[in-house]
């Protein structure tokens, strides 16, 4: 008996491994969407309002350190919302490189996309 118990144990973790990296990298591609989300809409905030979304982002990320242990769900909420807010503090740098040099913004995405 113990030899078909360990010649399916390898298997069933391996298909388990395999669903849990499966969701998150769901979770990074959605939160990464997001962030995308996030920098289109702020691309006309000012500087100062860059900063302010960056610093919520900070008090999310923080609450969702907290929630991860409470709810799934409000977890992945937070997280959704921390890409939205980073996305929106980051949205005026990226506006001012779009403007001076938008190579470097094709370049930066490029690489993004190659390693999400």
């Amino acid at each position: 008996m113990s030899s078909v118990d360990t010649a399916l144990q390898p298997a069933v973790a391996r298909d388990q491994a395999r669903a849990l990296f499966g969701q998150t990298m769901g979770l990074v591609a959605v939160t990464t969407g997001l962030f995308a989300l996030g920098a289109y809409l702020g691309r006309d905030l000012s500087y100062g309002w860059g900063f302010v979304w960056y610093i919520a982002s900070f008090g999310v990320l923080f609450a969702l350190n907290y929630a991860a242990s409470r709810s799934e769900q409000l977890a992945i909420g937070l997280l959704f919302g921390f890409g939205v807010l980073v996305g929106l503090g980051t949205a005026p740098v990226i506006a001012y490189y779009a403007s001076t040099n938008p190579q470097s913004v094709w370049q930066a995405g490029g690489a993004t996309a190659l390693f999400i």
